[in-house]
């Protein structure tokens, strides 16, 4: 009788663990898709003149990412953009609260257009 209690009692355990990998694993390929992204978002900036808000709206609406340019000064042609973009992160077990994913990247600018 008393195995059948502590099998009872594990498996609380053992559903816990399972939720906790879950949510790890689904954390992994968020943050594995918002790499893959960056990238796409890089070779965008890339091939584009100039960054405008049309540019911008555009990756956050094709994206689904939040798009923060970390220049100082307006980027022309040829310059270093850098640049973080993030998307919020909805955990099973890990928090109550939601969590911001985030990558900063680098690129140039006008690299393949000239």
């Amino acid at each position: 009788m008393s195995y059948k209690i502590s099998l009872i009692l594990s498996l609380v355990f053992v559903s816990m663990f399972f939720l906790f990998a879950g949510d790890m694993i689904s954390l992994q390929f968020a943050y594995s898709n918002l790499d893959a992204s960056s990238i796409t978002i890089s070779h965008l900036i890339s091939r584009s003149e100039s960054i405008n808000d049309n540019l911008i709206n555009n990756i956050e609406a094709n994206f689904s990412v939040d798009f923060t340019l970390l220049n100082e000064e307006e980027p022309l042609f040829g310059d270093v953009v850098d640049f973080v973009i993030s998307q919020e992160y909805h955990s099973i077990v890990l928090s109550n609260n939601t969590m911001t994913l985030s990558i900063r990247r680098t690129s140039v600018l006008g690299y393949y257009n000239s």
